[in-house]
């Protein structure tokens, strides 16, 4: 969670620059853990369906944090697109990230503001507003109807379905 740390003090996630000198070229590293090795694979999955929108960035050497510099947001939202940061937990896959993070506090079409999308962090998630990041407070329950993720990361549960749980709550009011 340190790398995670510094490279949100460096400014990655706020500096276009940053983004645009990326290299998004898989460089040569140790053996990876299976929780790593599974979150490469993962995001390799879901970086197809938003690389026309800016890509998916990850943290290459420990897999602390995906970020999708222009998530669509739905309807309901004044603004069309936010930054997106999910941090998956050290026990992932057999938890699901607790939350996701939004670039800001952003308005509805109605005025108002989704009382889920706070400027704190609750259930262990991480606390980034000093960094920009406001978290959107959902959580997965573990277990049957909840998070069960497949041997297979191709199956469900994995970041797509989290990702389709995203998608949920930024659509829905509940």
């Amino acid at each position: 969670m340190g790398e995670f740390l510094n490279l949100l003090f460096r400014g990655i996630f706020g500096s276009p620059d940053a983004q645009q000198n990326s290299n998004p070229v898989l460089r040569n590293h140790p053996p990876r853990s299976v929780r790593n090795e599974r979150l490469l694979n993962e995001i390799m999955m879901i970086a197809p369906r938003f690389s026309q929108n800016g890509g998916v960035y990850y943290d290459e050497e420990n897999f602390d944090w995906i970020m999708i510099p222009k998530y669509a947001l739905p309807e309901r939202w004044e603004e069309r697109w936010c930054k997106l940061l999910i941090v998956p937990p050290a026990t992932y896959p057999d938890t699901a990230p607790v939350g996701f993070y939004l670039n800001k506090k952003f308005h509805l079409k109605s005025g108002g503001h989704d009382p889920h999308n706070t400027s704190t962090a609750y259930h262990g998630a991480p606390d980034l507003l000093h960094s920009g990041w406001h978290w959107y407070c959902v959580t997965v329950a573990n277990g049957p109807g909840g998070w069960q993720p497949s041997v297979d990361y191709r199956q469900a549960d994995n970041l797509f379905t989290f990702l389709n749980m995203v998608r949920e709550s930024l659509t829905n009011d509940f």
